[in-house]
């Protein structure tokens, strides 16, 4: 059976990074942070009283709802910016913060695509299984 999460928000993406100095970097999104609570709190609303962190081998199914420009090359699907795979990268990370799963290594299958809201809020819709 799966955990499913519905999370509503602007989605964003995870990975590209920028140096300020002395070593250190941090992420270029200025809309992750917003995204990243998000969905913690929207993991932790489905997760309940008593819930433990899930562990073992984990597959992940992640639709994003993306918000339709008023025009744009690709009028059936969002095949541009941002990149599915670093929506994948924050939404893995923020499944481990929220305590849903043990840790975003042990997803070792997803099953990701990318729609234009169209009837719905933009967000995601996140299920979990374990294999």
């Amino acid at each position: 059976m799966a955990h499913e999460i519905t999370v509503t928000g602007k989605p964003s993406q995870q990975g590209s990074k920028r140096h300020v100095g002395n070593g250190r970097m941090v992420e270029m999104s200025k809309t992750l942070p917003a995204w990243r609570k998000a969905i913690i709190d929207a993991a932790r609303d489905a997760q309940g009283p008593g819930w433990e962190a899930l562990d073992g081998a984990l597959t992940v199914g992640l639709t994003v709802y993306l918000a339709r420009p008023r025009t744009t090359k690709f009028p059936e699907y969002p095949a541009g910016a941002p990149d599915l795979d670093k929506m994948q990268r924050a939404v893995g990370d923020a499944l481990k913060l929220a305590g849903t799963i043990v840790d975003d290594a042990r997803i070792v299958t997803w099953h990701a695509r990318k729609r234009w809201a169209v009837g719905c809020e933009p967000g995601a819709v996140i299920s979990i299984e374990t294999s």
